[in-house]
Parts: C-alpha cells; sequence; structure tokens
C-alpha cells in the first residue's frame, strides 16, 4: 500500500511537466500527465526506500522546487563560464579532483544525485564514483576554480538532498 501512495504522490510533477510541454492547460491534460508519471515511475523505480509523509511532503516538495532553480542557475553559469573559455577569454586548465561524497548513510540515491548534479554542468564531470571511499572523482576544466568551489558545493547540495529525501 505505501508503495501505490508513494507511486501516487511521485507523479504529481508529472501531470505540470505534461501540461508545460503540450501547453495545453486543462484539468483531462494534467490527469494524462499525471497517468504516464504513474506508468513511467512503475517501471522505473525498483524500491523506494524513503517514506513518504503527508506532513513532510510539502517541504520537501518545496526544497525539490528550491533546488531545481538553484540546479537551472548553476547550469546556466557554468554554460556561460564555459563559453568564455572556449572563445579564448578564460584560461583552460584541466584535471582531476576527488570530492567527498559527504554522506555518512552511504544512501544510493544521494551518491548518484551527487554524480548527477556535478556531470550535467559545463565544465565538470565524473569520471569515477568510490562508494566504500565515498568520494567522486570530477575532472574538471579548470581545476584551480573548480578545487575552491566542488567541496561547499557538494556540502549544498548534500544538505538539499537530505531534505528532499526527507532524512
Amino acid at each position: 500500500m505505501k508503495k501505490i501512495f508513494a507511486y501516487l504522490i511521485l507523479a504529481t510533477p508529472f501531470g505540470l511537466v505534461w501540461m508545460i510541454l503540450t501547453t495545453v492547460v486543462s484539468i483531462e491534460s494534467y490527469l494524462v500527465g499525471y497517468f504516464f508519471g504513474i506508468i513511467l515511475i512503475s517501471l522505473s523505480v525498483r524500491s523506494i526506500d524513503t517514506d513518504i509523509d503527508l506532513a513532510r511532503f510539502p517541504a520537501q516538495a518545496w526544497a525539490f522546487i528550491r533546488y531545481s532553480i538553484y540546479m537551472g542557475w548553476q547550469i546556466a553559469l557554468a554554460a556561460w563560464d564555459m563559453t568564455l573559455r572556449v572563445l579564448g577569454t578564460k584560461p583552460v586548465r584541466p584535471g582531476i579532483i576527488a570530492v567527498p561524497i559527504g554522506d555518512e548513510t552511504n544512501d544510493d540515491i544521494i551518491g548518484g544525485a551527487s554524480a548527477h548534479s556535478i556531470t550535467i554542468t559545463p565544465g565538470e564531470m565524473v569520471v569515477d564514483y568510490d562508494k566504500e571511499g565515498k568520494v567522486m572523482y570530477v575532472h574538471c576544466v579548470d581545476v584551480e576554480q573548480s578545487g575552491k568551489t566542488l567541496e561547499p558545493a557538494q556540502t549544498y547540495r548534500l544538505a538539499y538532498f537530505k531534505r528532499i529525501l526527507g532524512k
């Protein structure tokens, strides 16, 4: 029963995304997206370890929205930075940095989301992930700049992931 309830809650944003993608704002359009969301979640999620508590859900959803806005801004900034590097106005100093994941629970979702968040921003990419050592190895276009920002950014991401997952 908990699994079905979790699927129903997690499918909620799919209805909104469907309305945005189809540019049809109606209850029917929302329900179509919601239905597809339930199907996608049931096919792609193997297990849900996080308990969904209705009392905490609004705070978790708000944290997800805020984190999504933060990531959109970070992607835009990194894309601009990469544009300047391609045009030759900023130097390219490639290298690899070890970044501690910082999650004492060793949660796969947090580790995977952290790696995804780093990789999705232009100029940095996780090339190896050591779960036992709790370290991600990140290839950077500018080692000096990334060396200053990767660990504080990971601490920030970790705090958001814990809020989103309710941990």
